[in-house]
């Protein structure tokens, strides 16, 4: 019961995620914020070099494919820590790493009641970005990439048709 009351929190606190003129520095250290909240497992976020904003509806589908990779790490992974590092340079790439039991991805049937990776798949695809799910079964965690086509980025004309609501 505690564990569906708090998926409806997250889904109501995910639902009104919006990043307006924010940077997505921010809005990741919002959801990191958010998390430690919820879960009392210390984060850390890394950002390394220097790259051009995100379109507003890709920076949206990222910050969603992160926060359901949290919510993952909540519910499955057992973790004592989360780690968020953000390259911005030579193109965008986001990673969701944890310490937890970590689990077999190939072991998930694509129409499982499990359906993160799969929201996680699509919302990858709606950007044309490469989502990447890495985990060691034997207690070595797991990491969750995605990396971004140059496309996306806000000044990029291809951005307004590239990424879907």
């Amino acid at each position: 019961m505690r564990e569906c009351l708090a998926d409806v929190r997250e889904l109501l606190v995910h639902f009104r995620t919006r990043t307006q003129d924010e940077a997505i520095d921010d809005a990741l250290r919002a959801t990191l914020s958010k998390f430690e909240h919820q879960t009392g497992l210390p984060t850390t976020l890394t950002m390394t070099g220097q790259g051009l904003p995100l379109a507003p509806d890709v920076q949206i589908q990222v910050l969603h494919i992160v926060q359901e990779a949290l919510s993952n790490v909540r519910k499955h992974a057992g973790a004592t820590r989360v780690e968020l590092r953000v390259q911005r340079h030579p193109h965008w790439r986001f990673e969701v790493h944890d310490d937890g039991q970590g689990f077999d991805p190939e072991a998930v049937p694509p129409d499982s009641l499990h359906v993160g990776l799969g929201i996680m798949r699509e919302r990858a695809q709606r950007i044309g970005a490469e989502l990447t799910v890495a985990s060691q079964v034997a207690g070595g965690g797991t990491c969750v990439r995605l990396e971004l086509p140059s496309a996306v980025l806000a000044d990029s004309p291809a951005a307004s048709t590239t990424a879907a609501p």
